[in-house]
């Protein structure tokens, strides 16, 4: 399956658009900020909040092109995620997983990346960005509404692991 990538700009508004959505394109070290403030947030939940935050944007986006490009093909599903992953310069992902309980796998981060540089080594995971955006391809793939699935970061590249790893529950 080709993943198709139709970026726009609109030239009225100079906003740009990937596949009919509005996009904005980032850098690792607007991520890490964005992480950090969650993270210092985190007694009001900040942390959670930026990761429904993410699951409430991204699964109308899969759910969007699985419609319009006639994708109903669990394998095919799956690959448009880690496709999205990677064109919106997140990195590198593997999700694996059945309707109850999976994994996704990062072998690149650019979240992470900017982590690293900005603050060197953490003492735990940080990246809630990943967590809503494994709980948006789960629930996107099975058809269940947002928060139907937990997601734990249980290894993290800012804690020195070479790669990140996220455990996915139903809830």
């Amino acid at each position: 399956m080709a993943f198709k990538r139709d970026f726009s700009l609109d030239e009225n508004t100079y906003r740009h658009y990937l596949n009919g959505h509005p996009v904005v394109m980032h850098s690792h070290h607007y991520l890490a900020l964005i992480t950090k403030l969650a993270e210092d947030l985190a007694a009001v939940d900040g942390p959670q909040i930026l990761a429904d935050a993410v699951e409430d944007s991204m699964r109308p986006i899969f759910e969007d092109f699985f419609d319009k490009n006639d994708i109903s093909a669990l394998k095919d599903k799956s690959a448009v995620c880690t496709e999205y992953f990677s064109t919106f310069g997140l990195g590198k992902i593997a999700i694996n997983g059945n309707e109850h309980s999976g994994e996704a796998q990062l072998s690149r981060s650019h979240l992470d990346e900017g982590w690293l540089m900005k603050w060197g080594e953490h003492d735990k995971p940080i990246n809630h960005f990943t967590r809503g955006y494994v709980a948006a391809v789960f629930a996107a793939l099975f058809g269940h509404p947002p928060r139907s699935y937990t997601v734990t970061e249980t290894a993290a590249m800012v804690t020195g692991e070479d790669q990140s790893v996220f455990v996915v529950k139903k809830a």
